[in-house]
């Protein structure tokens, strides 16, 4: 009998923990950025955030360092339901929703504050609803940060630049930079730079200051160039489909669980001045460019914003002249 009662408790207990299992909620999140980085650190932290509000109902797996592909071809799977999730960089987001490629016009910006200001208080709310348009939910803004120029030699001076090998992100906002400046451009993924560099099939490109030392370019690319040409911002998005199959409550949790995004702003440009420091005080060879020195890319770029606007198409040019208001609205 005792026996009989024991098969039945454990069938029972078992059948319970299936359903447990069955219910849970997994959402798998890519992201280009590596391990140990303040971009993965986010993403952690949203996690454990999620993990605590949901009672574990909900778990986020991150696959870093773009194991599940190059992140163009994440945010096409993300866009058709085939992934569940993606924190992207600024690259992505500007080459798919042209309006945005406008915050990254190479010199436009001078300082992250104003930057902030017209994500936060201007246009924000209308640059993700074009990123939701595009067939995606969006989530929450995430910082790339500002992007310069690496070498393996010192570019300071624009008119080195000219017939320098060097990889061009696949974005109109990089091809008009190094167009601008007669650079020999070749275009391929960011995760296939390293190799590149190393077969001399380039011999620079452009970073953030993170990634220029998370992915080691520095041990064959060693100039970093404090150009600051283009501040870039990205995106956490999650699939229509996932989205849609989620409760309302289960929503929520995920919203709610996202660090503010300031902070991730500010932890991101303090580890990249404390990483570059290190770069520097190990041997690294820091550029920072006079104000002559950045003036003379600035001449070189700036009368190409036109047909650069232009090329973004129809949406692109009637976001210019509110960009410039909301920039001008911040401070600059």
């Amino acid at each position: 009998m005792n026996k009989h009662i024991l098969g039945a408790a454990s069938a029972i207990a078992l059948s319970i923990a299936a359903s447990a299992a069955a219910a849970q909620t997994i959402i798998k999140v890519a992201t280009l950025a590596p391990p140990n980085t303040p971009w993965t650190a986010h993403l952690e932290t949203w996690k454990a955030n999620v993990a605590e509000a949901s009672g574990g109902e909900i778990e986020i797996q991150i696959f870093p360092s773009a194991q599940l592909g190059n992140e163009f071809e994440v945010y096409k799977q993300v866009q058709r339901g085939r992934l569940d999730s993606g924190a992207f960089s600024g690259a992505v987001i500007s080459d798919n929703i042209p309006e945005i490629s406008l915050m990254s016009t190479p010199f436009l910006f001078r300082d992250a504050a104003t930057i902030d200001c017209v994500y936060d208080q201007q246009l924000g709310d209308q640059f993700a609803a074009l990123i939701e348009e595009d067939g995606m939910k969006f989530l929450q803004w995430q910082e790339t940060g500002w992007v310069y120029i690496y070498a393996q030699d010192d570019l300071s001076d624009v008119a080195d630049a000219e017939g320098y090998k060097i990889r061009v992100s696949p974005t109109p906002i990089s091809r008009m930079l190094w167009d601008s400046v007669g650079a020999a451009g070749v275009e391929i993924p960011y995760a296939e730079v390293p190799a590149a560099l190393q077969t001399g099939l380039v011999r620079g490109g452009e970073s953030a200051a993170i990634s220029f030392v998370a992915f080691g370019l520095g041990k064959v690319a060693p100039h970093f160039m404090r150009t600051a040409q283009y501040h870039m911002a990205g995106a956490i998005t999650i699939s229509n489909r996932k989205w849609n199959s989620l409760s309302e409550e289960q929503q929520q949790i995920l919203v709610d669980g996202l660090p503010p995004v300031q902070g991730m702003r500010d932890t991101l440009r303090a580890t990249s001045e404390f990483l570059l420091g290190k770069y520097a005080e190990a041997g690294g060879p820091v550029h920072d460019l006079s104000e002559e020195q950045l003036a003379a890319w600035r001449a070189k770029v700036e009368p190409n914003w036109p047909a650069f606007v232009e090329g973004l198409g129809e949406g692109a040019q009637a976001m210019w002249p509110k960009l410039m208001e909301a920039k001008a609205a911040c401070g600059e």
